[in-house]
């Protein structure tokens, strides 16, 4: 963290989180498996939007993608000690979910950041699926994404869930698949374009999902909170 202050880049942050990650998954018997990984540009910055099963997701995630990444996360997290600084340092966005109208300003925060250069990672459904399917998305994201102008790329994450289920702490072996989608363009999109955006990026991780993975019906796939995990 001293050396991130003083060099005034949390490059070296990224570094050691992304190898921690690598390790810690190896000790734990997670074995991650890659497709996609040649639609992410050279020197192109994206919004990353991915399905969210279990904890285990951010570290896979962070692991695989091939540039440092930010991420949007609930307020309570900053709390937690020596992380919450890392993440803050690292150009973290932390948001109030209980109050929407805040989290959305909060999130559009993130599109100055974006313009700069700087990618971003977040989930679209808000929280982890308590079932393993997967949930409703939320508009913070999409609204984020025409700001700033960022191609989107969908992710799917797939068996997570089944290595760490909710209210389980403990991880089981188990592989876990990532699926990086093409790109998707947000030039020229307004922000009563959301609901169609959402559509196209909800279809594109569904369908690499596994059937029990994958929403029971396909109610409203958008929802009137604005705020994002």
């Amino acid at each position: 963290m001293l050396i991130a202050v003083l060099c005034g880049t949390p490059d070296i942050l990224y570094r050691l989180g992304r190898l921690g990650c690598c390790l810690g998954l190896r000790l734990a018997g997670i074995r991650i498996q890659t497709e996609g990984l040649e639609f992410i540009a050279f020197g192109q910055n994206y919004l990353f939007l991915a399905n969210h099963q279990s904890y285990c997701d951010p570290p896979t995630l962070i692991a695989r993608i091939p540039r440092n990444v930010r991420l949007v996360l609930k307020k309570e997290l900053r709390r937690i000690p020596l992380l919450g600084a890392i993440m803050s340092l690292s150009g973290f966005i932390f948001i109030d979910r209980r109050q929407s109208t805040k989290a959305l300003k909060q999130m559009l925060a993130g599109a100055h950041q974006i313009r700069q250069g700087h990618s971003f990672l977040i989930y679209p459904e808000g929280t982890r699926t308590r079932t393993g399917r997967l949930e409703d998305f939320k508009e913070g994201p999409f609204a984020l994404a025409i700001e700033s102008g960022v191609p989107i790329i969908p992710v799917t994450v797939s068996g997570s869930f089944a290595i760490m289920p909710p209210l389980q702490l403990r991880l089981k072996p188990g592989t876990i698949k990532l699926i990086f989608h093409r790109p998707i363009t947000t030039t020229g999109l307004r922000q009563s374009d959301r609901h169609s955006l959402i559509n196209q990026v909800r279809q594109a991780i569904i369908l690499s999902l596994q059937d029990s993975e994958k929403p029971i019906a396909q109610k409203d796939t958008t929802t009137t909170d604005l705020e994002a995990n």
